[in-house]
């Protein structure tokens, strides 16, 4: 019983690591650097869009303090992962440079921008955070323009 439970715990090691091994996998041509990086902003752009709703419930007084905390403090977390592992890829040529660098760059913005909000919120300024949130909208649209172009 004892080899059995070793034995699936190797298991189980070996099939997340080829599962996170997938994920973070190298681009051979442009074509599909663009493409992840599509699937990046389109990802980004969720948790921006999700951050954004919680911020209006919270300025119409229509969720609690610790509520839109975690919901921010969430959408946050699923950003820098999806910022984290477009930047382990390397990018196969200087053009595809050129979209690590436009991509990354919107992708900072939108981190510190759900970072100023999620501080707000745990400080307690909930009624008051969609003053704190003036830049998501334009965060959240920037990314959904970068998706669609790197899709066509």
């Amino acid at each position: 019983m004892k080899g059995r439970s070793r034995c699936a715990r190797a298991l189980g090691a070996l099939v997340v690591l080829g599962l996170v091994a997938g994920c973070a996998g190298s681009s051979r041509t442009d074509e599909d650097y663009r493409r992840k990086a599509a699937n990046t902003a389109e990802a980004a752009a969720s948790a921006v869009n999700t951050a954004l709703l919680g911020v209006r419930a919270a300025g119409k007084d229509r969720v609690t303090g610790p509520y839109i905390s975690v919901l921010l403090g969430e959408a946050e977390s699923d950003l820098l992962a999806v910022q984290s592992t477009f930047e382990t890829r390397q990018p196969p040529s200087a053009k595809a440079d050129a979209v690590r660098d436009r991509l990354g760059r919107v992708l900072t913005d939108a981190a510190d921008a759900l970072a100023d909000v999620r501080i707000a919120a745990r400080r307690g300024a909930v009624r008051s955070l969609p003053e704190t949130a003036e830049a998501l909208p334009a965060v959240a649209k920037r990314l959904e323009s970068l998706e669609r172009e790197l899709s066509s």
